[in-house]
């Protein structure tokens, strides 16, 4: 299978270099590398170093296994001393293909990043981003473990913990949790930025109740919360009380000590991470700074992606709803038609389309004007949501017109529907006002059950009986006359 990186995975992936320059030393940063890189491109990674002319994994993420890889197939494909930003497809760990970029290791040393699958279509976009990375990873894998304790391995644990979820809720409480755990905090909180409200408002906490804190709002550079936001710069306090403008009480914690870290991701800034009460009682160090801005990273690029799917949902959205009744559009029914006929066919089972159209629908929309138009039109929408099943479709399908999908439908079951429908519109009074007594919305429904030859077929002989129902006096049901078997 060839892989192609997405204009969006660049983004993610051209941000590893903020996130590098922080981490504190070449562990870190390979355990941070490969996380990020497999959490990204969504396939394992390993980074591989020359030792003593011998291959050496310095990180793997997703179970890869290393044993394998640094085999005679990885000793016979990479053996060059001179290493340039080259991308080679060769065949590791058995019959699976990886995708080696080599990078620029400190003092001449060779590294490889090697993430499974063919992704050389690509060539390009990785040898920018090789350029790039070789730059930001070179000072962190210059600098030896100084010491070993949680803080090195949160980053890497927190990003798999991270691309396990899609769930918002629960994405912001591992980031929370996280941090907190990794330098010992009794408390925590999680702050992200609220566009509607134009303040920064807290998503988590760890080690109380969040429901103390959900009505504060923080815009930005107003608070500690919010200068930290705006001023993008982390801030870590060994005593609030001589801090002088930032001495307020803070009855909620045991000790002055704490530290406010930004969230940056490829955008701008994105929320800010917060702890305080470290269990030992005392002030936090420059290495938990350091730590925290390691896990910030990781959360960044969590949030950004998480952002980048819901928008991404919110546009696949808005492309099949009808803005003013919230029902489906006619481009979205159309394909959801053609894709219940299919299993009509295989299933062996009924299919029903069902088309209402609203009567003197311009007389209605002329004398209470569009506003008034719209309102039938939502009120008619909002008949048509109530009264059908969960998994029928239910469209505009322009102008006055609705339709209905009723997969499994019989022609009887459908019409006894159909006319509860006919009823509900009659009784119904839009919400404007004022509503004049002589003023009715009713509306005629065509039914035709069956596959017939397609699915335009089956909408016009739907067509036809809502035309039969038009000419014989409007306001009621008619099923077509002719059935089609499935």
């Amino acid at each position: 299978m060839i892989n192609l990186i997405l204009p969006d995975q660049l983004q993610e992936l051209h941000a590893l270099g903020a996130i590098l320059s922080s981490v504190p030393d070449r562990e870190a940063a390979g355990r941070t590398l490969v996380a990020r890189l497999s959490a990204v491109l969504d396939v394992p990674t390993v980074l591989i170093e020359r030792r003593a002319g011998s291959w050496q994994a310095v990180a793997a993420e997703r179970n890869v296994p290393a044993a394998a890889i640094l085999g005679g197939a990885w000793q016979a494909a990479v053996r060059t001393d001179e290493y340039e930003h080259v991308v080679t497809d060769v065949a590791l760990a058995g019959r699976e293909r990886w995708t080696c970029l080599s990078l620029r290791g400190p003092g001449g040393k060779a590294l490889v990043l090697a993430f499974a699958g063919d992704w050389t279509l690509s060539v390009k976009l990785l040898l920018e981003f090789a350029e790039a990375l070789s730059t930001a990873l070179a000072p962190a894998m210059a600098r030896p473990a100084r010491h070993s304790n949680a803080g090195l391995t949160a980053a890497y644990a927190l990003a798999r913990r991270l691309a396990r979820t899609n769930d918002r809720d629960q994405l912001y409480q591992l980031i929370v949790n996280a941090c907190a755990r990794a330098v010992g905090a009794r408390k925590a909180s999680l702050s992200v930025y609220d566009d509607e409200e134009r303040a920064l408002v807290i998503a988590a906490t760890s080690g109380y109740p969040a429901i103390l804190v959900k009505h504060l709002r923080f815009p930005p550079g107003i608070g500690i919360i919010g200068s930290v936001f705006l001023s993008r710069r982390p801030l870590r306090v060994d005593d609030i009380r001589t801090q002088l403008a930032l001495a307020k009480p803070r009855l909620r914690y045991r000790t002055p000590s704490f530290m406010s870290v930004p969230l940056l991701g490829v955008g701008g800034a994105l929320g800010v991470v917060s702890v305080a009460d470290r269990r030992t009682g005392e002030p936090f160090e420059r290495r938990d700074l350091g730590t925290i801005r390691g896990l910030a990273g990781v959360a960044a690029l969590a949030l950004d992606r998480m952002r980048a799917i819901e928008r991404s949902q919110t546009v696949t959205r808005e492309a099949a709803i009808d803005m003013l009744t919230g029902l489906f559009n006619r481009r979205h029914f159309m394909q959801r038609l053609e894709e219940e006929l299919e299993r009509a066919r295989r299933q062996g089972a009924p299919l029903t389309a069902v088309m209402l159209d609203v009567d003197n629908f311009k007389q209605l929309n002329d004398r209470l004007g569009h506003p008034g138009g719209d309102a039938v039109l939502r009120v008619v929408g909002d008949v048509l949501r109530r009264s059908v099943r969960l998994f029928d479709v239910c469209a505009r399908f322009g102008g006055d017109e609705f339709a209905i999908l009723m997969p499994g439908s019989s022609s009887d079951s459908s019409a006894q529907i159909a006319e509860r429908i006919r009823q509900d519109v009659e009784g119904s009074r839009p919400l404007i006002g004022p509503w004049s007594d002589e003023l009715r919305v009713t509306a005629s429904i065509g039914i035709a059950t069956g596959t017939g030859t397609s699915g335009e077929d089956l909408i016009a002989r739907a067509d036809e009986a809502l035309y039969a129902a038009k000419r014989d006096g409007k306001n009621r049901v008619r099923r077509s006359p002719d059935t089609a078997r499935l």
